[in-house]
């Protein structure tokens, strides 16, 4: 079973997190701090089956309701097979196809039970309840044949309306009174006839089935979900020493153990001392090995071995003598090893890993590497972790991101697409992401140079580049237009060609005139987006291109106002947008059918770009 969204309802800051679709592979919250990140993975921890009930000191402080989960989960066929012929519930098509279409919802309450959505708990009691039909039409033809013997046309007619328990009670007490008749009756022939229909109103009667088979299905299923692992600290440290009677019941013993396939009871019993140094350390070595291919800071060994009736578990520098204790490396490493541990030992194809800030204690580059394991990991497992640093966000995949918004009125939400209602600080990793990404794609050291001022513009020309069969110039993002001064000076001491790309607005403007006036740029290598007044790049796309293909949601429905501008009065995030765009040109075009007018909007300002470099 895959999970393939959750809502969370009424826990701790959370109202209602709306629906939130999983990435294929990692998804990654991120938000701000306080945001309720940790809220969100905590929750999906508390809806395995091992919790009894969810926590009350998850019950938001307001009282504004009881905690309720709800999981979305992708099921097999062979499961639902396993289930039907297991519990005996009939599966018709209709409900297998809604199931295949739609997921299978699970709901989890505060004290614990399990339902189904309203949908899927109608589909499966729908067989259960025609079958009802047809028997309860059966029991009353039989009776209403009864009522035809003269021995029987006094008796009470049972009541056939309401519930199936009541119905069953009806019916066994006709039956009562009616089989003692029956017996009564001298006429061979006419008792047979009568003993016999009795005996099958009385199979009928016992089939009609009284059980909730929604209820009964989530049963089955819900033993059947993922198992959440949730990773938030390293409260747990490897101890340097501990007593062999006592490492049985230490956790994270128990963890470096299994990983290892350490077993600890053939260690304990070993009574020959150079045996059981032996066997810790050939299992020291097998853990060593798969260690070091994860954690690429250092070359370190994880070493186990005996000390007397003492295991000792410690860190040792690759050919070194020195054995350190885990809790003497840096936090960032502490982290990952009690990770690292954990994860191992529970880990299982069917399992959802939660992990909470994994970046706290880890570098830049460590948590590039452990971004590495994770993606590792889930080929095997779905993975979530929360953050808010930008060497966790993967700018080439962004589909991967949710973000964690939370305000006074609504709480904390989710929200699935990333330009939309996010702050600026919400979104400063992302952009961050995406900065240092373009960081390895373009250099200043090209022939031909074209400053552009910001990302946006980097990625919208990029994108139409080879639409519109575009020059193959350098492009190169600034931090808006008041730093290409600064890089035009760099390129005129490299001795550079370069042309600088700006808006056609006031600011625009501004710098064109400071380049000519202050740099003495000649005119051919300053050029606006566009001859019309206030323009940008975005507003080279017609209003119904930039609906279609750029914009997702709210629609720019008035198409007097620029979509620059409507951008502006949105607070969308016009980097993401042109990143998503360009994601879309870079992968399968089909879906994308551009206007003329948008193509040789964007074909005049490549054309100007060959112009300038020509007369450069």
């Amino acid at each position: 079973m895959k999970l393939i969204r959750f809502r969370i309802q009424h826990y701790k800051s959370i109202t209602d997190s709306g629906w939130c679709w999983l990435a294929s592979d990692v998804t990654t919250l991120a938000g701000k701090n306080e945001s309720g990140k940790s809220a969100i993975l905590e929750a999906l921890r508390d809806f395995q089956n091992e919790v009894q009930s969810i926590p009350d000191g998850a019950i938001p402080i307001d009282d504004s309701g009881e905690p309720m989960l709800e999981m979305c989960f992708e099921v097999e066929k062979s499961i639902l097979d396993e289930i039907a012929e297991e519990t005996g519930i009939t599966l018709a098509d209709e409900t297998r196809k809604y199931m295949s279409k739609n997921g299978v919802t699970i709901i989890k309450h505060h004290e614990g039970r399990y339902d189904l959505d309203e949908q899927i708990g109608s589909l499966l009691n729908e067989a259960r309840n025609e079958a009802n039909a047809t028997r309860k039409n059966q029991i009353q033809h039989i009776i209403g044949y009864l009522s035809n013997f003269d021995h029987f046309s006094t008796f009470e007619t049972p009541e056939l309306e309401g519930d199936i328990a009541t119905i069953r009670d009806n019916v066994r007490l006709y039956l009562q009174g009616a089989h003692a008749h029956a017996a009564s009756i001298t006429d061979e022939g006419v008792r047979q006839n009568a003993q016999t229909a009795l005996n099958t109103l009385e199979t009928e009667n016992d089939a009609l089935d009284n059980e909730d088979a929604a209820s009964k299905f989530a049963a089955a299923l819900i033993d059947r979900t993922p198992y959440f692992i949730f990773f938030s600290d390293f409260s747990d440290i490897l101890p340097f020493e501990i007593p062999f009677s006592e490492a049985k019941n230490h956790k994270t013993v128990q963890d470096f153990a299994k990983l290892a396939g350490l077993d600890l009871d053939e260690v304990i019993s070993a009574t020959d001392s150079q045996r059981r140094r032996n066997i810790l350390s050939r299992y020291s070595a097998n853990i060593s090995g798969d260690f070091k291919g994860h954690w690429k800071q250092d070359e370190l060994d994880l070493v186990a071995e005996a000390d007397g009736e003492n295991l000792r578990l410690g860190v040792r520098k690759s050919g070194g003598t020195l054995l350190f204790k885990a809790e003497q490396r840096s936090k960032g490493f502490q982290w990952f090893l009690s990770f690292y541990l954990r994860l191992n030992a529970e880990q299982a194809e069917t399992n959802v890993i939660l992990i909470d800030e994994p970046g706290l204690y880890l570098h830049s580059k460590a948590q590039k590497d452990v971004l590495k394991v994770f993606e590792t990991l889930s080929e095997e497992s779905q993975v979530v972790i929360s953050t808010h640093s930008p060497y966790l966000i993967d700018a080439q995949r962004l589909d991967r991101v949710r973000l964690i918004l939370k305000d006074d009125q609504k709480g904390t939400r989710i929200e699935n697409k990333i330009h939309k209602d996010a702050d600026a600080e919400t979104l400063t990793p992302i952009i961050t992401a995406i900065g240092l990404d373009l960081a390895h794609d373009f250099s200043i050291a090209g022939k031909k140079n074209v400053l552009l001022e910001g990302i946006s513009d980097y990625y919208f020309m990029q994108a139409l580049r080879e639409h519109t069969k575009g020059n193959k110039a350098n492009f190169i993002p600034c931090v808006g237009a008041q730093k290409i001064p600064q890089l035009v000076s760099l390129l005129i001491g490299w001795d550079l060609e370069f042309l600088a790309v700006l808006d056609n607005d006031s600011e625009g403007k501004r710098i064109a005139k400071e380049l000519s006036e202050k740099l003495s740029i000649e005119q051919d290598r300053i050029i606006f987006i566009s001859e019309k007044n206030g323009f940008a790049v975005e507003d080279l796309f017609t209003h119904e291109d930039f609906n279609n293909y750029v914009l997702e949601e709210p629609i720019h429905e008035d198409a007097a106002t620029s979509n620059s501008k409507f951008l502006k009065e949105n607070r969308l995030d016009k980097v993401l947008l042109a990143k998503t765009f360009f994601e879309k040109m870079k992968g399968d075009k089909s879906n994308i059918k551009l206007s003329e007018e948008t193509s040789e909007a964007f074909k005049k300002v490549f054309d100007k770009i060959n112009t300038g470099f020509r007369s450069a």
